[in-house]
Protein backbone atom coordinates (compact mmCIF):
# COMPACT_ATOMS: atom_id res chain seq x y z
CA UNK A 1 0.00 0.00 0.00
CA UNK A 2 1.15 3.59 -0.72
CA UNK A 3 2.24 6.06 2.26
CA UNK A 4 0.17 9.24 1.28
CA UNK A 5 -2.14 10.84 3.13
CA UNK A 6 -5.64 9.78 2.46
CA UNK A 7 -6.64 13.73 1.67
CA UNK A 8 -4.75 14.06 -1.47
CA UNK A 9 -6.20 10.81 -2.72
CA UNK A 10 -9.04 12.42 -4.55
CA UNK A 11 -5.43 14.53 -6.93
CA UNK A 12 -4.64 11.47 -7.90
CA UNK A 13 -8.48 10.56 -9.09
CA UNK A 14 -8.54 12.81 -11.51
CA UNK A 15 -10.94 15.72 -9.57
CA UNK A 16 -8.67 18.92 -9.17
CA UNK A 17 -9.32 19.95 -12.93
CA UNK A 18 -13.56 19.81 -12.25
CA UNK A 19 -13.31 21.12 -8.93
CA UNK A 20 -10.66 24.32 -10.36
CA UNK A 21 -13.88 24.89 -13.26
CA UNK A 22 -16.86 24.84 -10.38
CA UNK A 23 -14.38 27.35 -8.28
CA UNK A 24 -14.21 29.71 -11.05
CA UNK A 25 -17.75 29.11 -12.22
CA UNK A 26 -18.83 30.57 -8.38
CA UNK A 27 -16.22 33.59 -8.70
CA UNK A 28 -17.59 34.78 -11.96
CA UNK A 29 -21.28 34.32 -10.69
CA UNK A 30 -20.90 36.13 -7.65
CA UNK A 31 -17.95 38.76 -8.90
CA UNK A 32 -19.57 42.68 -8.00
CA UNK A 33 -20.32 44.00 -11.45
CA UNK A 34 -17.59 46.40 -13.26
CA UNK A 35 -18.46 49.95 -12.67
CA UNK A 36 -19.01 52.07 -15.79
CA UNK A 37 -15.89 54.23 -16.62
CA UNK A 38 -18.09 57.14 -17.32
CA UNK A 39 -20.46 59.33 -14.81
CA UNK A 40 -23.94 59.18 -15.06
CA UNK A 41 -25.78 63.03 -15.21
CA UNK A 42 -29.54 63.47 -14.89
CA UNK A 43 -30.90 64.97 -18.08
CA UNK A 44 -31.32 68.63 -18.37
CA UNK A 45 -29.25 69.90 -15.42
CA UNK A 46 -25.67 71.64 -16.33
CA UNK A 47 -22.93 69.91 -15.40
CA UNK A 48 -19.16 71.14 -14.68
CA UNK A 49 -15.88 69.81 -15.99
CA UNK A 50 -12.65 70.70 -15.41
CA UNK A 51 -10.05 69.92 -18.19
CA UNK A 52 -6.23 70.69 -18.17
CA UNK A 53 -4.44 71.01 -21.35
CA UNK A 54 -1.61 72.17 -22.54
CA UNK A 55 -2.16 72.33 -26.26
CA UNK A 56 -3.71 75.09 -28.31
CA UNK A 57 -6.34 77.30 -26.53
CA UNK A 58 -9.89 75.14 -26.45
CA UNK A 59 -13.32 76.36 -28.26
CA UNK A 60 -16.37 74.89 -28.34
CA UNK A 61 -17.40 73.11 -31.35
CA UNK A 62 -19.82 75.20 -33.77
CA UNK A 63 -22.93 74.22 -32.62
CA UNK A 64 -25.20 71.28 -34.51
CA UNK A 65 -29.23 71.40 -34.53
CA UNK A 66 -30.61 68.60 -32.52
CA UNK A 67 -27.02 68.28 -30.51
CA UNK A 68 -27.25 65.54 -27.64
CA UNK A 69 -25.15 68.27 -25.54
CA UNK A 70 -24.75 71.85 -25.30
CA UNK A 71 -20.79 73.30 -23.96
CA UNK A 72 -19.95 75.77 -22.51
CA UNK A 73 -16.37 77.61 -21.29
CA UNK A 74 -17.14 79.18 -18.42
CA UNK A 75 -13.50 80.78 -17.38
CA UNK A 76 -10.27 79.83 -18.47
CA UNK A 77 -7.31 79.81 -15.92
CA UNK A 78 -3.54 80.31 -17.35
CA UNK A 79 -0.74 78.28 -15.64
CA UNK A 80 2.87 77.78 -16.63
CA UNK A 81 2.79 75.33 -19.83
CA UNK A 82 -1.10 74.57 -19.09
CA UNK A 83 -4.21 76.15 -18.91
CA UNK A 84 -7.37 75.21 -17.10
CA UNK A 85 -10.72 75.41 -18.48
CA UNK A 86 -13.99 75.18 -16.31
CA UNK A 87 -16.38 73.65 -18.94
CA UNK A 88 -20.25 73.50 -18.13
CA UNK A 89 -22.26 70.91 -20.15
CA UNK A 90 -26.33 69.98 -20.08
CA UNK A 91 -27.14 66.06 -21.53
CA UNK A 92 -30.20 66.48 -23.36
CA UNK A 93 -30.59 62.75 -24.28
CA UNK A 94 -30.09 59.73 -22.60
CA UNK A 95 -26.55 57.85 -24.31
CA UNK A 96 -22.91 58.27 -23.53
CA UNK A 97 -20.95 60.77 -24.49
CA UNK A 98 -17.55 62.27 -24.45
CA UNK A 99 -16.79 65.73 -23.70
CA UNK A 100 -13.82 66.18 -25.99
CA UNK A 101 -15.81 65.36 -28.95
CA UNK A 102 -17.34 68.87 -28.24
CA UNK A 103 -14.42 70.75 -28.21
CA UNK A 104 -11.83 71.91 -31.04
CA UNK A 105 -9.17 74.06 -31.93
CA UNK A 106 -10.28 77.75 -32.38
CA UNK A 107 -10.43 76.80 -36.07
CA UNK A 108 -12.78 74.21 -35.71
CA UNK A 109 -10.05 71.42 -35.91
CA UNK A 110 -9.77 68.08 -33.63
CA UNK A 111 -7.26 68.44 -30.96
CA UNK A 112 -4.58 66.51 -30.51
CA UNK A 113 -4.31 64.58 -27.08
CA UNK A 114 -7.31 66.23 -25.58
CA UNK A 115 -8.14 64.23 -22.50
CA UNK A 116 -11.56 62.34 -22.58
CA UNK A 117 -14.37 62.86 -20.39
CA UNK A 118 -17.17 60.14 -20.97
CA UNK A 119 -20.65 60.83 -19.15
CA UNK A 120 -23.95 59.16 -19.50
CA UNK A 121 -27.16 60.91 -19.36
CA UNK A 122 -29.17 59.10 -17.27
CA UNK A 123 -32.87 59.70 -17.92
CA UNK A 124 -33.87 57.78 -14.16
CA UNK A 125 -31.72 60.64 -12.21
CA UNK A 126 -33.91 63.28 -14.22
CA UNK A 127 -36.95 62.00 -12.59
CA UNK A 128 -35.40 61.41 -9.16
CA UNK A 129 -34.22 65.08 -9.29
CA UNK A 130 -37.72 65.97 -10.35
CA UNK A 131 -38.67 64.63 -7.29
CA UNK A 132 -36.30 66.45 -4.87
CA UNK A 133 -37.46 69.80 -6.62
CA UNK A 134 -40.79 68.76 -5.88
CA UNK A 135 -40.19 67.91 -2.01
CA UNK A 136 -37.83 70.69 -1.34
CA UNK A 137 -40.73 73.15 -3.11
CA UNK A 138 -43.68 71.37 -0.97
CA UNK A 139 -40.95 72.47 2.00
CA UNK A 140 -42.71 75.79 4.22
CA UNK A 141 -41.11 78.22 6.22
CA UNK A 142 -42.51 78.45 9.29
CA UNK A 143 -43.06 81.83 11.13
CA UNK A 144 -42.64 81.65 15.15
CA UNK A 145 -44.74 84.30 17.59
CA UNK A 146 -48.71 83.48 15.77
CA UNK A 147 -47.50 85.49 12.99
CA UNK A 148 -50.78 84.25 10.56
CA UNK A 149 -53.10 84.46 13.44
CA UNK A 150 -51.59 88.39 14.62
CA UNK A 151 -52.24 88.96 11.03
CA UNK A 152 -55.58 87.82 10.86
CA UNK A 153 -57.07 89.29 14.18
CA UNK A 154 -55.37 92.91 12.84
CA UNK A 155 -57.34 92.29 9.59
CA UNK A 156 -60.19 91.77 11.24
CA UNK A 157 -60.21 94.99 13.52
CA UNK A 158 -58.98 97.56 10.79
CA UNK A 159 -62.36 95.87 8.97
CA UNK A 160 -64.47 96.31 11.77
CA UNK A 161 -63.22 100.06 12.71
CA UNK A 162 -63.73 100.81 9.01
CA UNK A 163 -66.97 99.52 8.94
CA UNK A 164 -67.96 101.31 12.35
CA UNK A 165 -66.44 104.48 10.44
CA UNK A 166 -68.96 104.42 7.42
CA UNK A 167 -71.99 103.30 9.33
CA UNK A 168 -71.82 104.60 13.23
CA UNK A 169 -74.07 107.23 13.52
CA UNK A 170 -74.69 107.75 10.34
CA UNK A 171 -77.48 110.40 9.76
CA UNK A 172 -80.21 108.23 8.33
CA UNK A 173 -81.84 109.44 5.32
CA UNK A 174 -84.74 111.59 5.64
CA UNK A 175 -88.02 109.42 4.62
CA UNK A 176 -89.94 111.43 1.95
CA UNK A 177 -92.88 113.28 2.72
CA UNK A 178 -96.05 112.04 1.81
CA UNK A 179 -98.14 113.95 -0.73
CA UNK A 180 -100.60 116.40 0.96
CA UNK A 181 -103.79 115.14 0.86
CA UNK A 182 -105.92 118.44 -0.81
CA UNK A 183 -108.74 119.14 1.44
CA UNK A 184 -111.73 119.88 -0.23
CA UNK A 185 -112.42 123.76 -0.74
CA UNK A 186 -115.50 125.53 1.16
CA UNK A 187 -117.12 125.49 -2.23
CA UNK A 188 -116.95 121.90 -2.60
CA UNK A 189 -118.21 120.88 0.07
CA UNK A 190 -121.42 123.25 -0.22
CA UNK A 191 -121.86 121.36 -2.87
CA UNK A 192 -122.43 118.11 -1.22
CA UNK A 193 -123.94 119.67 0.44
CA UNK A 194 -126.76 120.83 -1.68
CA UNK A 195 -126.58 117.37 -3.29
CA UNK A 196 -127.92 115.93 -0.12
CA UNK A 197 -130.71 118.45 0.50
CA UNK A 198 -132.01 118.05 -3.26
CA UNK A 199 -132.02 114.74 -3.03
CA UNK A 200 -133.65 114.59 0.88
CA UNK A 201 -131.40 112.73 2.45
CA UNK A 202 -129.81 116.07 4.38
CA UNK A 203 -131.22 115.48 8.41
CA UNK A 204 -130.48 117.52 11.35
CA UNK A 205 -126.98 117.47 12.15
CA UNK A 206 -126.87 117.94 7.92
CA UNK A 207 -128.68 120.86 8.38
CA UNK A 208 -126.35 122.58 10.59
CA UNK A 209 -123.80 121.79 8.71
CA UNK A 210 -125.09 123.40 5.96
CA UNK A 211 -125.56 126.43 7.69
CA UNK A 212 -122.23 126.66 8.85
CA UNK A 213 -120.94 126.14 5.08
CA UNK A 214 -122.76 128.78 4.28
CA UNK A 215 -121.37 131.49 6.71
CA UNK A 216 -118.04 130.15 6.04
CA UNK A 217 -118.57 130.53 2.11
CA UNK A 218 -119.98 133.69 2.65
CA UNK A 219 -117.08 135.05 4.75
CA UNK A 220 -114.84 134.05 1.92
CA UNK A 221 -116.75 135.67 -0.65
CA UNK A 222 -116.72 138.79 1.27
CA UNK A 223 -113.05 139.04 2.31
CA UNK A 224 -114.09 138.67 5.82
CA UNK A 225 -111.93 135.80 7.31
CA UNK A 226 -110.03 138.01 9.64
CA UNK A 227 -113.22 139.55 11.50
CA UNK A 228 -114.44 137.67 14.86
CA UNK A 229 -118.04 135.75 13.67
CA UNK A 230 -120.03 138.38 15.69
CA UNK A 231 -118.67 141.37 13.02
CA UNK A 232 -118.91 138.65 10.10
CA UNK A 233 -122.48 137.76 10.77
CA UNK A 234 -123.58 141.65 10.85
CA UNK A 235 -121.93 141.81 7.58
CA UNK A 236 -123.45 138.75 6.18
CA UNK A 237 -126.72 140.23 6.70
CA UNK A 238 -126.23 143.94 5.46
CA UNK A 239 -124.70 142.42 2.28
CA UNK A 240 -127.25 142.61 -1.39
CA UNK A 241 -125.24 139.47 -2.39
CA UNK A 242 -125.89 137.09 0.92
CA UNK A 243 -128.36 138.38 2.76
CA UNK A 244 -131.23 137.44 0.80
CA UNK A 245 -129.70 133.65 0.74
CA UNK A 246 -129.28 133.93 4.70
CA UNK A 247 -132.49 135.25 5.79
CA UNK A 248 -134.33 132.22 3.46
CA UNK A 249 -131.74 130.02 4.94
CA UNK A 250 -132.40 130.48 8.81
CA UNK A 251 -136.07 130.80 8.09
CA UNK A 252 -136.13 127.48 6.51
CA UNK A 253 -134.36 125.83 9.22
CA UNK A 254 -135.65 127.24 12.13
CA UNK A 255 -139.68 127.90 11.41
CA UNK A 256 -141.37 124.36 11.21
CA UNK A 257 -144.30 125.95 9.23
CA UNK A 258 -141.69 127.63 6.61
CA UNK A 259 -143.26 128.39 3.30
CA UNK A 260 -140.07 128.46 1.72
CA UNK A 261 -139.05 124.87 0.24
CA UNK A 262 -135.67 123.32 0.00
CA UNK A 263 -135.59 124.07 -3.71
CA UNK A 264 -135.57 127.16 -3.09
CA UNK A 265 -132.95 126.84 -0.86
CA UNK A 266 -130.43 125.08 -3.21
CA UNK A 267 -131.14 127.33 -5.94
CA UNK A 268 -130.37 130.54 -3.74
CA UNK A 269 -126.65 128.76 -2.51
CA UNK A 270 -126.25 127.52 -5.90
CA UNK A 271 -123.92 130.28 -6.60
CA UNK A 272 -121.43 130.23 -3.57
CA UNK A 273 -120.96 126.71 -4.86
CA UNK A 274 -118.36 127.90 -7.56
CA UNK A 275 -114.57 128.64 -7.08
CA UNK A 276 -113.96 132.14 -5.99
CA UNK A 277 -111.83 133.82 -8.83
CA UNK A 278 -108.37 135.06 -7.41
CA UNK A 279 -107.12 137.97 -9.05
CA UNK A 280 -104.00 136.98 -11.25
CA UNK A 281 -100.97 138.77 -11.28
CA UNK A 282 -100.25 141.25 -13.90
CA UNK A 283 -97.68 140.09 -16.45
CA UNK A 284 -94.02 140.87 -16.51
CA UNK A 285 -93.14 143.36 -19.48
Amino acid sequence: MSSEAPQFEWIRKGWLLPAMVVVFGIWFLTRPPKKPDSLNVPLGVEQAAIVTYSGPPIAVAPYKWGVAVNVRIAGVTERPGARIYDVRYIVNRGGIFDLQDYLAAPDGKRLEGLPSFKFTGDPKLSKELDARIQETEKMRVEVGGHYYATLAALGAVWIVWLLLLIFYKRPKRAAEAAPALLKPTLAELLRAALAQLESGALDADGKARLEMLFLRRSREELALAGLPMSVALDAIGRSEKTAQPLRQLQHWLHHRASPVKREEIAAALAPFTVEPHTSEPAAQP
